[in-house]
């Protein structure tokens, strides 16, 4: 490497040098005066040297002092730019405590921001920063509750009622008030002030939520869990003696609505607020072991059961008692198997001949009659006299007998 920053100084001098001295020089600088770009031909270095000879700051020296000069300053700038790129090409060390988590820990302490809630009580005639706020982060205690003691903007005249602040105009009051901690506050979309009552927040709501719906999702059996809580973010409670109750609610599997409402001391309901929780509701059900067609006889060695969940299944499943059954539409393997998908067994198919008895008093007939559709036992179907002609119902008794009607 040394030896290579040897040659570059001798190389450009060498061809600047023979720039200045060709013969050549002065008809290529005259055609490059008139815009021709043949300055260049006779050296690799013909521009250089063009732009030394005639615009150079230095044209009382010598050529030998010019060429001299900017060619140290080709190779010192040569210098640092090959020296950042062997910078750049060596490994860099790292402190193993970085990758142990030590470096990341010592940057967090000390670190700490105020996150601004969407709902807050104030009890005073002044908003304190402690009401609206809650410190996340290394901060202690001490100064917590200097912060926590600062007077912001006055609280609303009315009791019970509360009073909204937008994002924007929250920073605002923020930046006025606590200055530089401002612009460090995690914000909410909204602020919702009441001066006196309660805020029920929405993680209370769920609690609620749960306590008083347990016993009705017990009843239903299976394995059960809420999931996707769809509830108000917080809910005020005007004084003490209003309270927040769940009302009547239906539980299914399924997306299930809920209904608060705000109770006064005497029972009536002042406000309502409405929201949504979507219960799974996990049983074994049965299903087919193999894909059946519609009309297919079920029997007990198609049937096995899986785990289901009830809130995305349409309709009523077969509790697995009575038959025997056929089936009224074609279903896969592993398919849950549902009431409607089933129908009593035919007895007689369509197109069977049997005996159609009459039974009034003391007069008994018989005919044979043929079917005009399926049935199964005890019930009514289409059949057809093959003397007459005539059509007529009767009910399926048995395989071969039907009762006229």
């Amino acid at each position: 490497m040394q030896i290579f920053f040897l040659i570059i100084p001798f190389f450009l001098f060498c061809s600047i040098y023979k720039g200045l001295k060709n013969k050549n020089f002065a008809s290529d600088c005259h055609n490059f005066d008139k815009g021709e770009a043949s300055c260049a031909k006779g050296t690799f270095m013909g521009v250089f040297a063009y732009s030394l000879h005639k615009y150079s700051c230095m044209r009382p020296f010598s050529d030998f002092v010019r060429v001299a000069t900017f060619t140290c300053f080709l190779c010192v700038t040569s210098i640092f730019s090959f020296a950042e790129i062997a910078h750049a090409n060596n490994p860099v060390s790292i402190d193993p405590s970085i990758n142990s988590g030590t470096y990341s820990q010592d940057q967090q302490k000390g670190v700490w921001r105020l996150r601004i809630f969407d709902a807050a009580i104030v009890k005073g005639d002044t908003v304190l920063l402690g009401e609206i706020a809650e410190p996340l982060g290394d901060i202690s205690d001490q100064q917590w509750q200097t912060l926590a003691q600062k007077e912001l903007w006055a609280a609303p005249n009315q009791v019970g009622r509360p009073f909204q602040i937008n994002k924007q105009r929250l920073l605002g009051a923020l930046r006025q008030y606590i200055g530089m901690y401002a612009d460090s506050c995690i914000l909410p979309n909204s602020l919702a002030i009441q001066k006196g009552g309660a805020v029920i927040r929405e993680e209370d709501l769920r609690r609620l939520v749960i306590q008083r719906l347990s016993p009705q999702i017990n009843a239903l059996g299976g394995h059960s869990d809420i999931t996707d809580y769809r509830l108000p973010s917080y809910i005020f409670v005007a004084h003490a003696s209003q309270q927040l109750i769940l009302e009547q609610t239906e539980v299914k599997p399924g997306r299930v609505s809920v209904r608060f409402g705000i109770q006064e001391i005497d029972g009536s309901i002042v406000r309502r607020f409405s929201g949504t929780i979507f219960l799974n509701l996990w049983v074994d059900a049965p299903a087919l072991v193999r894909p059946l067609s519609k009309g297919d006889a079920l029997n007990p060695a198609d049937i096995t059961y899986r785990s289901v969940n009830l809130a995305y299944e349409n309709g009523e499943l077969w509790d697995g008692r009575g038959g025997p059954w056929q089936l009224v539409r074609s279903l896969g393997a592993l398919q849950p198997i549902a009431s409607a998908d089933l129908q009593a067994l035919a007895a007689i198919h369509k197109g069977d001949k049997v005996v159609l008895r009459y039974e009034k008093g003391n007069i008994r007939l018989s005919v044979v009659v043929e079917a005009m559709e399926d049935g199964g036992l005890g019930d009514l179907i289409l059949l057809k006299n093959l003397e007459t002609k005539k059509q007529i119902y009767g009910m399926v008794k048995d395989q071969q007998t039907v009762i006229s009607k």
